[in-house]
């Protein structure tokens, strides 16, 4: 008996609209023409005299949302380009250090050149790069670090849009890949934080199922001994509330983001 031939999943620009506008309904115009228009840029300095690295405000929100150890150890678990981490070298306090982790070699290389011009003195040296799989770095790793910031690879729909090559190959089971392995990153990471440790989940994704979908697996499987401390948001237009933490987009935050931010703490 012949093998009936199964329809295949819808993709490309099409199905990408129809996909997006199936979460946000009437919004969904407002905010593509958002996100299709130049994003909110700030230039940040690290230190009095150094060099500005331009990065969108919500970027920066995501970064000082982490709370920071009075002296220890600070895990950017997936940290190119590097704006993320410059803005928590710019506040780590004394006796303090900063692993910047990320696992590709050539994204690696670009987080270490923003590093080497972006931050200069004494913050340097404390500002360590490394190139592991932040998702199974737990293994050597466990209760390492005070506080870790994890800034999940994710469906990064701006950029999707900004792309015309991406948006033809888009298909939904993208984002269902990119969710598993954003739990796999965000699992190692709780594994990796001290007790009473802070961390923060963020994406720039638009779909709760790399948002709120992902950590809502972390608050099942550690129930009460895992604690969410939604961040106090004063950038441009308003941060939305989502179940577990905080939703800036561009149509609502003056071009700001996307950005998902959700803050953690192992009690």
């Amino acid at each position: 008996m012949a093998k009936q031939n199964r329809p295949q999943a819808p993709l490309g620009e099409a199905a990408f609209r129809e996909h997006y506008l199936s979460l946000f309904a009437g919004r969904w115009a407002a905010l593509e023409a958002a996100l299709l228009q130049l994003g909110d840029s700030v230039g940040f300095c690290a230190h009095e005299g150094a060099e500005p690295y331009y990065m969108d405000s919500a970027s920066i929100f995501a970064a000082t949302a982490l709370e920071l150890p009075g002296e220890g150890q600070v895990l950017d678990a997936c940290a190119a380009p590097g704006g993320k981490s410059l803005v928590l070298a710019s506040r780590l306090p004394p006796g303090t250090r900063l692993v910047a982790n990320e696992l590709s070699a050539d994204r690696r290389r670009r987080l270490k050149a923003v590093l080497d011009a972006h931050l200069g003195g004494e913050l340097r040296p404390r500002v360590i790069a490394t190139g592991k799989d932040a998702a199974s770095l737990c293994r050597s790793m466990p209760a390492a670090f005070d506080a870790i910031l994890l800034d999940a690879p994710c469906s990064s729909e701006r950029h999707v849009l900004a792309d015309p090559r991406a948006l033809a190959e888009w298909k939904p089971s993208r984002i269902r890949g990119l969710a598993q392995r954003q739990w796999a990153l965000l699992s190692s990471a709780l594994i990796m934080l001290k007790s009473g440790g802070c961390l923060v989940y963020s994406t720039c994704a638009l779909a709760d199922e790399e948002n709120d979908g992902v950590v809502a697996r972390a608050a099942d499987r550690y129930g009460s001994g895992l604690v969410f401390e939604r961040p106090s948001y004063a950038g441009p237009g308003e941060a939305e509330e989502t179940r577990f933490g905080l939703a800036i987009l561009p149509d609502r935050a003056g071009g700001a983001g996307p950005m998902y931010v959700c803050r953690m703490r192992q009690a």
